[in-house]
């Protein structure tokens, strides 16, 4: 199966980012959610691995602009790291400040509110949601070095050079890590993000995703899911070795076969799955993956309050996570109207102009 490819916008890649953001709102609800399916949702949430991959494939497809204008491209990533950082200190100011106001655990309550302001600014406080972005800022601040690497051919090398690193990570994860330690290190995350430039040069060189015959492979990651999940699940690998938060070497060997197993399916039954009636809405969140995502982490942190200062029956939680995944869809939706108008709105622009 070839799947489409079009200069600016791949709908499969979309699609997958938006499978992310579906990934990353079970994860960030399961704790409202029946136990057993808690337990599913551990089982398989690769949520910011794909992502990561994903933003690296995005960067990767950009290789043969960076050939053209070296700096014009540089700038271009630095400046999404740019709007990333600015991104992180909106939600700080917005959200981080108020919780910390309230007194919600694990925002700083133990610090003036100066305090909290400063070393959240300066990655020195690790809240809940808001941790997640900063691991993007440094991948996409080195994105030039491995742009340079992709126009030049060095893809064995960098790939090399990138496991090496993981390698490190794998015994000092948080030896780079901006700030106060994260569950997302930089040196191990930095492998899914050069996984995903390597996918996205090959896409480009060849206009389809790879690999070729996907159905053989999806048959041989289908094999190799199974075989971790009876050797993890089934107690024949002690659990204490596999680390996820942070990663480790058994934990990305325990990621690897889920994420490629989720690629293949979707590329082989592309067409069976345009199909289906969510794609449309799971396509939305990854076309604007930054926005919904912050959005989302608006309601949840509303939710977890809520729950914080009157819990709620499982029910009404459950009527209000359905009611936040709806919002989220009638914000995003609004705005991609917005986007065809002739005239956006101020609001619309300046979204634009932040989340592009």
């Amino acid at each position: 199966m070839q799947s489409q490819i079009s200069e600016n916008r791949l709908e499969l890649i979309d699609f997958l980012r938006g499978v992310a953001i579906v990934e990353m709102l079970a994860a960030h609800y399961e704790s409202y959610l029946p136990r057993v399916v808690e337990r599913l949702i551990d089982y398989t949430e690769t949520a910011m691995a794909l992502f990561v991959l994903l933003a690296g494939f995005v960067v990767g497809w950009s290789f043969r602009k960076f050939e053209r204008h070296p700096s014009g491209q540089t700038w271009v990533v630095w400046k999404r790291a740019l709007r990333v950082l600015a991104i992180q200190y909106f939600m700080i100011l917005t959200l981080g400040v108020p919780l910390h106001l309230l007194g919600i655990p694990g925002v700083g309550t133990d610090q003036s509110l100066a305090a909290f302001a400063m070393q959240s600014m300066a990655f020195l406080n690790q809240i809940a949601l808001l941790h997640i972005l900063p691991t993007f800022i440094p991948l996409f601040a080195i994105s030039p070095l491995i742009l340079f690497a992709l126009a030049r051919g060095w893809d064995t090398a960098l790939l090399l050079a990138s496991f090496g690193l993981f390698c490190v990570g794998h015994f000092h994860p948080h030896l780079l890590d901006l700030g106060e330690p994260t569950i997302f290190p930089f040196l191990l995350f930095q492998l899914y993000f050069v996984i995903g430039c390597l996918l996205g040069k090959r896409t480009r060189l060849t206009g389809s995703l790879p690999p070729q015959q996907p159905r053989r492979w999806l048959v041989a990651s289908c094999a190799m899911l199974l075989t971790t999940m009876l050797l993890v699940h089934g107690r024949l690998v002690p659990t204490h070795l596999i680390s996820t938060h942070p990663l480790n070497l058994f934990g990305l060997m325990y990621h690897s076969p889920i994420i490629s197993t989720v690629w293949l399916f979707c590329l082989v039954f592309w067409p069976n799955v345009q199909r289906l009636w969510v794609c449309p809405y799971i396509t939305r969140f990854g076309r604007h993956a930054l926005l919904t995502f912050v959005i989302h982490v608006y309601l949840a942190k509303a939710l977890f309050v809520l729950n914080y200062l009157a819990p709620p029956p499982p029910l009404v939680n459950y009527i209000l996570i359905l009611a936040s995944v709806m919002a989220m869809n009638e914000i995003v939706r609004r705005f991609e109207l917005s986007q065809t108008l002739a005239q956006p709105p101020a609001w619309a622009r300046a979204v634009r102009s932040l989340f592009r």
